[in-house]
């Protein structure tokens, strides 16, 4: 049994005003899913996508719109989504303050962005 550190968060390629830390992924052994954690800021976006999975997002603190589909949904902390498998989805903070959730999804963390991810618009995500 080995004990990880979750470690700090850092900002997010091709994403202004966004950062990341993994708290569950393939730096702690962990490669069939992953829980990630990241903060957005005032404008800050996930642009359009899809998996193969589905994906699960927690809002922990202030609020993200989300385009789910042909719906968009505004999610609040203490709110869970969940993005069924292949549904374009995006990510946004439209609100003056920043927003904190929790992405998971059955897949290897240290490839998900680049295997598990196609991009509908914009820069594809680098690691």
């Amino acid at each position: 049994m080995t004990i990880h550190s979750i470690g700090e968060f850092h900002p997010v390629p091709e994403r202004p005003g966004m950062r990341t830390r993994a708290l569950i992924g393939t730096e702690h052994g962990f490669t069939s899913f992953f829980v990630g954690e990241f903060e957005m800021d005032q404008g800050a976006t996930v642009p359009l996508h899809t998996h193969p999975i589905e994906e699960a997002i927690v809002v922990t603190e202030g609020a993200v719109t989300i385009q789910l589909g042909e719906e968009t949904i505004t999610a609040t902390a203490g709110s869970v989504v969940r993005i069924p498998p292949g549904v374009p989805h995006a990510i946004r903070n439209q609100a003056i303050d920043s927003a904190r959730a929790l992405g998971a999804a059955a897949w290897n963390r240290s490839d998900f962005f680049r295997e598990a991810t196609r991009y509908l618009e914009r820069v594809p995500r680098k690691e």
